[in-house]
């Protein structure tokens, strides 16, 4: 039997990364980080998504899939809580591109074919915890946190990611969601709603 496996989902700036460190420090799960760091063709993605978006895209989609062949092996001696789910890589980030035209019909078919020759060996979360976040807050986040190449990202792609977002959930019957207001709450301040946060991440994953 596997241990418990929880993802993150949300868009730029909602709050994945502080509460992956909270999931893994308060409620002992090992985490697996976003490998933002290493992706060489981020920064040129920004200034020219035509021109990178594809090259950025298959980078992730790579990295998580290695990263989740790590988590189905972990799995079978710890918790894991991974920030960022491959479905959101596929249908929201990759799906944004191909929707905003900057991926070609066949690169996208490339990027699908290469999901789906590895989807059915890679291991599923038991619980999705959705950071739902309206737009004016992302950039409200994202103007504090002062990275350079996510103060060029347009407004109308974080809608149209949000969109992309609110879809997925709204189509997805197989995963447990739990779906997180995120703008009225500040995760570090308020440590996660005092505990509320907690007891509904247990109780969704013992049902």
């Amino acid at each position: 039997m596997t241990k418990p496996f929880i993802s993150i989902m949300g868009n730029i700036g909602s709050g994945k990364t502080t509460l992956d460190k909270w999931i893994a420090k308060y409620l002992k799960f090992e985490l697996f980080e976003e490998n933002v760091a290493e992706n060489l063709f981020l920064a040129d993605f920004y200034k020219d998504m035509p021109r990178w978006a594809f090259h950025s895209q298959t980078f992730y989609l790579t990295e998580k899939i290695k990263q989740l062949g790590e988590i189905k092996e972990l799995l079978k001696k710890k918790p894991v809580v991974q920030d960022t789910p491959i479905y959101q890589d596929v249908f929201v980030f990759a799906e944004a591109q191909y929707e905003a035209g900057h991926m070609t019909q066949a690169e996208f078919d490339l990027y699908k074919k290469i999901y789906t020759m590895f989807s059915s060996q890679l291991p599923e979360p038991n619980l999705i915890i959705y950071l739902k976040t309206s737009v004016e807050v992302v950039e409200e986040r994202i103007a504090k946190r002062s990275r350079s190449f996510e103060t060029k990202i347009p407004r109308w792609y974080l809608v149209l990611l949000n969109w992309l977002l609110d879809r997925w959930v709204k189509n997805n019957k197989k995963i447990p969601v739990l779906t997180i207001d995120t703008d009225g709450v500040n995760f570090v301040k308020n440590k996660l709603g005092s505990g509320s946060c907690e007891e509904q991440i247990k109780t969704k994953l013992n049902k």
